[in-house]
């Protein structure tokens, strides 16, 4: 009898534990299903940043070759003043 009483807790305690593991392997999916959310939110933040990096880039290579023609013109322009005032 004593047996039999020791072999239910033991299965008893057998079947929490499995419980206990199905439920560590749940939040354990949940983690990396998080986790695999997490990154692909930061991939498409990053995707995002590359192109404004791109963009703003562009624009400021546009806006320092028009500072760089403004200046040749004003130096040009400061040439013929200066040829103008010899003559």
């Amino acid at each position: 009898m004593d047996r039999i009483y020791i072999e239910l807790i033991q299965k008893d305690s057998l079947l929490e534990q499995a419980q206990i593991n199905s439920f560590k392997e749940l939040k354990h999916m949940q983690i990396i299903d998080n986790t695999r959310k997490d990154i692909d939110a930061l991939k498409s933040h990053i995707n995002a940043l590359e192109e404004d990096y791109y963009y703003l880039s562009e624009v400021t290579e546009k806006k320092q070759n028009k500072i760089i023609r403004q200046r040749k013109i004003g130096l040009i322009m400061l040439g013929v003043i200066v040829l103008q005032i010899l003559l």
